[in-house]
């Protein structure tokens, strides 16, 4: 299996919703690549065997109420609510059967937290980052960061890219999402891949996009058509399931196109 490095906007599925399922096809005729979470995997075959896919951890679940982080042997380990646990061998062994292109196991920090706890997952996730890089592998391995991470021990640990993670928060605020970005752009070398994960707006893909990311992903299309909205101004009350699928056919549609300003889109209403 050969690597495989995206480029612009890349849905991300779950197996848990039915929106997700309606719009599944149609990802797999539209789009170049499609993201899955490891939690997702666990659920079950990994679908869209025709599309490239992109298998990130799940680290972002350490975000959720119930979820740890806990040491096991120098690594990081993900203890999910449910009792499930995300390990870096998980996560390898689950991008080695799927991936195209993968992302390391790390955890975000959510604002409030301690100085203590705040450097001491930034350690784990190093480590894990190092360990995955260590591995043999047959797919596109990124290491993932967050802001203001120095991207170089990475890439000399042979990471194919960096993925940056904790901007989803900020995703209205398209300044902060540039300068991010482009600070990290401007830490790489020429011809490394700049993920950035949680980027679902269509302005805010095409501001990633303009600093200097190559792709960006997010479930947004999905999320917004649930609630009967597209991103072209569109609003369907109580919407039924084909409207709803329309809506995120349309918020797909519009942010794979995320280069052309919203208000010049031909869906724009």
């Amino acid at each position: 299996m050969s690597h495989f490095i995206p480029h612009g906007f890349v849905p991300v599925l779950t197996r848990r919703f039915p929106l997700d399922e309606l719009l599944r096809p149609h990802v797999e005729a539209l789009c170049p690549a499609a993201l899955y979470s490891v939690p997702e995997l666990l659920r079950g075959p990994a679908p869209l065997a025709r599309l490239p896919l992109l298998i990130d951890s799940g680290g972002y679940a350490a975000l959720s109420p119930g979820s740890r982080v806990e040491e096991v042997g120098g690594l990081g380990h993900l203890l999910l609510a449910d009792g499930t646990a995300i390990t870096p061998q998980l996560v390898h062994d689950l991008q080695t059967m799927h991936a195209r292109t993968g992302f390391t196991l790390d955890f975000p920090v959510p604002g409030h937290m301690d100085d203590s706890e705040f450097y001491r997952r930034r350690a784990l996730s190093h480590a894990n980052a190092l360990w995955a890089l260590a591995q043999p592998r047959t797919f596109a391995l990124y290491a993932c960061v967050q802001p203001l991470t120095d991207p170089e021990p990475y890439l000399l640990a042979g990471a194919d890219g960096v993925a940056l993670g904790g901007l989803a928060r900020f995703s209205a605020n398209r300044e902060r999402l540039t300068l991010e970005v482009a600070r990290l752009r401007a830490l790489l070398p020429a011809g490394v891949p700049l993920h950035v994960f949680g980027i679902g707006h269509p302005e805010s893909v095409r501001a990633v996009l303009a600093a200097g990311a190559t792709s960006a992903d997010s479930s947004a299309c999905q999320r917004l058509a649930a609630d009967g909205r597209s991103w072209t101004g569109e609003h369907v009350a109580d919407a039924s399931p084909p409207e709803r699928l329309r809506l995120a056919l349309s918020n797909l549609i519009t942010t794979q196109h995320a280069e052309l300003p919203l208000t010049l889109h031909p869906l724009w209403r």
